[in-house]
């Protein structure tokens, strides 16, 4: 699948790639060793087998080669209004046209339920990283007054945010979490409203607790440093609706290379859309994401997708790609329950592979069969495949096996 649809899309996309050609030695050269003509890609299988994708790698190592920013850079330095980092290091010039994405966030503000004038804390960090600055412009663009809170420094922001009335959230979920305690030690009330939770995985465990404890409603939202926004949950709170503003995005098989449908696991290839000082053509994150099936019920048109995970660690059950967070996700919501371990075996004799998660028991359940049986059904809901369900001590299951690397949660015999 790709987004955005209309016709009108893939000629802006067409105008772009070749504006890039004329302006960006680094795509100019690849274009011309693959023989690619931006005026003869008519469709949009013409654009996905003939341009070559460009790896997060392959800008780094361009960048080093040819400092600071590398071959793709395609304006003069004199027109480069801002600059920005990202872990790498990436460097990330920007035109003043660019806005960092500040259209499609004020969009997703708006759509959660925020008003101006209320008062919106966020505590992602302003330190070289363009998070913090991305979103306080957005929320000052809304109308919305904006404490510059960053990361860190818990019993101050707390008292900050509880002294000013602060009534949205935006950060990380864990850091939220730790200022819902540091507030309960203090015996202070914060006033959170809503949440934007982005940065992080906001599980459903997390979520609930978080709610629970503040009266809070969470919004899940996600991005990339290069690219900015990719999407974010509306208030049906049924996955994340993809913004369509200046991104052209592709959802690929991680093996075959092929589009996938709604249902389906594909990895994320976008490509900036419009000028831009440092354009990235099918620029590739290694980032997963499962594309819903159904129309929304708040009636935007927008797909909607659910983050699976990096590409590197899911593997293909049952002719299904799982990624092990999504198991997390729902491991994560019993108490009981510590590290996990999926194994896939394929039987001789039987048609089809037999999967067996391993749930590692971090104090004895009330009733191992009934939480067997849930375990069962959640992650066939989650990751649309039937396992069994082991129930085995934690020690038994691999220290590798667990978050955040995940090195052998999978694993095939």
């Amino acid at each position: 699948m790709h987004w955005p649809f209309a016709a009108e899309d893939f000629v802006r996309l067409r105008d772009t790639l070749a504006w890039v050609a004329e302006r960006s030695p680094y795509y100019r050269r690849l274009f011309t060793a693959a023989g690619v003509r931006p005026g003869e890609l008519h469709t949009y299988d013409d654009f996905r087998t003939r341009v070559a994708r460009t790896q997060k790698a392959d800008l780094a190592a361009n960048q080093r080669a040819h400092p600071p920013f590398g071959e793709f850079l395609a304006v003069p330095r004199e027109e480069i209004a801002s600059l920005h980092t990202s872990p790498g290091p990436i460097y990330i010039p920007r035109l003043a046209e660019e806005r960092g994405g500040t259209p499609v966030l004020v969009e997703a503000i708006a759509a959660m339920g925020v008003r101006p004038r209320e008062v919106a804390h966020v505590t992602l960090s302003y330190h070289v990283m363009p998070g913090g600055l991305r979103l306080h412009r957005a929320f000052e663009e809304h109308g919305c007054l904006v404490i510059n809170g960053g990361t860190g420094a818990s019993r101050l922001q707390v008292q900050i945010a509880h002294d000013y009335g602060a009534t949205v959230y935006a950060g990380t979920p864990s850091f939220l979490a730790n200022l819902a305690d540091t507030a309960c030690e203090m015996g202070l009330r914060l006033p959170y409203r809503i949440g934007f939770s982005t940065a992080e995985a906001l599980t459903p465990a997390l979520r609930q607790r978080l709610q629970a404890a503040l009266g809070i409603e969470l919004f899940d939202h996600i991005g990339e440093a290069q690219i900015g926004p990719v999407a974010g949950e509306c208030r049906a709170h049924d996955g994340m609706h993809l913004h369509a503003r200046d991104l052209f995005c592709e959802f690929l098989d991680p093996e075959s290379g092929a589009p996938v449908g709604p249902g389906g696991v594909g990895e994320l290839v976008a490509t900036q859309l419009g000028r831009r000082a440092l354009p990235l053509v099918r620029y590739a994150p290694r980032d997963a994401y499962r594309l819903l099936p159904g129309a929304c019920p708040c009636g935007s048109p927008a797909p909607r997708v659910a983050f699976v995970g990096q590409v590197g660690a899911i593997k293909k059950i049952k002719g299904v790609l799982v990624h092990p967070a999504q198991i997390h996700a729902v491991t994560s919501q019993f108490p009981e329950l510590g590290r996990f371990q999926v194994v896939v075996e394929h039987p001789a004799g039987e048609r089809y592979e037999r999967a067996t998660l391993r749930a590692g028991t971090v104090r004895p359940p009330a009733d191992a069969d009934a939480l067997r049986r849930t375990l069962a059904e959640r992650l066939k809901a989650t990751v649309l495949i039937q396992m069994e369900v082991a129930l085995v001590p934690e020690g038994d299951v691999p220290e590798t096996a667990g978050p955040p690397a995940f090195a052998e949660a999978l694993v095939k015999r």
